[in-house]
């Protein structure tokens, strides 16, 4: 399966908020909170995963968003708002693509670092972005609602180097990134 990471739109709330819908666990963000989010470009970098036709794509499959993630874009740093795969994709390489998509915003926005909180309880997040390069860095506490929960607060340096090929194509059709 073949995906392709481009910028969030209106016409993609609905289904990003059934990716959302898979988790219990998620802080849920709703049509409202990534509405406000495609509203403010200059402070979030809104990605989806979309999959590509081909021809070993499942019929019906093309087109559906199969991830999406948030990266909020401060002075000096990003913040790893959102990533999210819904299970039946998970270990397909769909969020590691989101990340690195992420990672490549915040080379080209020259930022220094990257943060995101992960719930305490959450191993396979935990592993997927210590395998990534980030560490954690410390805890906070009673962070989470529905249910309650730590988290971790990790971080890992943003790349100064362009990452490997294919991961600068997340701005298509666009030559330079809002500042």
């Amino acid at each position: 399966m073949k995906v392709e990471i481009r910028r969030m739109l209106e016409a993609d709330v609905s289904q990003v908020i059934a990716i959302e819908n898979c988790w219990d666990y998620l802080s849920k963000w709703g049509e409202e909170g990534f509405l406000q989010v495609l509203r403010k470009p200059f402070l979030f970098c809104p990605l989806v995963a979309e999959v590509e036709s081909s021809e070993r794509t499942s019929p019906g499959e093309a087109g559906t968003l199969v991830g999406a993630a948030v990266l909020a874009l401060m002075v000096d740093h990003g913040e790893l708002c959102n990533l999210m795969v819904p299970p039946r994709y998970l270990g397909k390489r769909v969020g590691r693509q989101l990340l690195e998509q992420c990672l490549e915003v915040g080379r080209q926005r020259q930022l220094t670092r990257i943060f995101l909180e992960v719930r305490h309880s959450n191993h396979r997040a935990i592993r997927f972005y210590r395998r990534n390069g980030f560490e954690i860095v410390s805890r906070r506490r009673n962070y989470y609602r529905d249910p309650p929960e730590d988290a971790w607060v990790m971080e890992r340096e943003a790349p100064k180097d362009p990452l490997p090929k294919g991961a600068s194509r997340v701005l298509k059709g666009m030559d330079v990134l809002p500042r």
